[in-house]
């Protein structure tokens, strides 16, 4: 290996104080020290860094993630670790995130694994553990080249704090940006943060037309729950926005309860809600792979279902 420190990066502040948990696991093993690059110099986020466990911190003046490209927040994260050299990189599975991995990894000539569920040391190598084959099976991988960059899914682990005394390193970088601007959409947005939420009515194609969401948004109104979808509905029919998607190449959720209605199940739907707690499926297919994921399953149509359930669920809380 390399230096045997462990440093974490995230656009999202919140997101790199959850990885410093498992930094601060990681470089215990090692026998080393935890670090954090921060992108802006804001004292107060600096301290709370500090405060979640990392003993140094990178602050890098000068990059901003929310106007500069992916290109030069990697350029600058990039130049950050090839000074450091640390054993091991992680970094939030943020659209962003998987950017930055990829290219630090290559800009260091170095592996990188993406979205992994677990990290550890065996004889002293990096192994991950990650879904693979669109989430049918899981891998280990065995890092043979240093520094292991590794990216995590959001949510996989909880921030905890350490009471530490990080040390505060100013970097000044310079950054070439390489893309420029050639147009703009703008992509609609909810502002809901499934992963987040307790509770989730998800939908897919068994709606057969936008109005009929309604339905959907009643049963989740009732149970005080968010609305999610499968990627047809956001990406196909843009019935819903984006950040409603649920699945491989959507928001990873995993509530209390999770209501699938009309979906049939395809693995690419499941990877992103088979952590969830509580499983209800409503399909009048009774052989929709769904009904095997879920815990309870209604085999109806759920034109006929919503509308009981809601004025069901409406029922016994009149109750009390």
């Amino acid at each position: 290996m390399t230096g045997k420190a462990v440093v974490v990066f995230s656009e999202e502040d919140s997101l790199a104080l959850e990885l410093l948990g498992m930094a601060k696991r990681l470089a215990g093993e090692l026998g080393s020290w935890t670090g954090a690059i921060v992108l802006g110099d804001s004292e107060d986020v600096v301290a709370k860094y500090a405060e979640y466990g990392a003993d140094k911190i990178f602050v890098v003046l000068g990059v901003d993630p929310r106007k500069d490209g992916p290109d030069a927040v990697a350029e600058a994260v990039s130049q950050v670790i090839s000074s450091t050299m640390p054993s091991i990189v992680l970094m939030a599975a943020t659209k962003m995130g998987k950017e930055v991995a990829a290219y630090v990894a290559q800009s260091l000539r170095t592996g990188c694994a993406s979205e992994c569920l677990d990290v550890s040391l065996r004889d002293s190598q990096v192994e991950v553990t990650r879904l693979v084959m669109g989430g049918g099976f899981l891998a280990r991988i065995v890092f043979m080249r240093y520094p292991a960059v590794i990216t995590v899914p959001p949510h996989r682990f909880q921030a905890i704090p350490s009471r530490g005394e990080g040390t505060v390193e100013k970097v000044k970088v310079t950054v070439q940006k390489r893309l420029s601007k050639v147009g703009i959409r703008p992509v609609e947005k909810s502002g809901v943060k499934l992963e987040e939420a307790e509770a989730v009515v998800a939908v897919g194609r068994g709606l057969k037309r936008k109005e009929d969401l309604k339905l959907a948004e009643e049963l989740a109104g009732a149970l005080g729950a968010e609305l999610g979808c499968t990627r047809p509905i956001s990406g196909d029919l843009k019935w819903l926005p984006e950040d409603r998607h649920i699945g491989l190449s959507g928001k990873r959720v995993k509530p209390k309860l999770y209501v699938a209605v009309g979906i049939s199940g395809q693995i690419q739907h499941v990877v992103g809600m088979r952590e969830s707690k509580v499983v209800v499926c409503i399909n009048n297919d009774p052989n929709a792979p769904m009904h095997r994921e879920s815990d309870y399953s209604i085999v109806n149509d759920l034109y006929k279902v919503l509308p009981a359930l809601v004025s069901t669920i409406k029922g016994l809380k009149g109750r009390g």
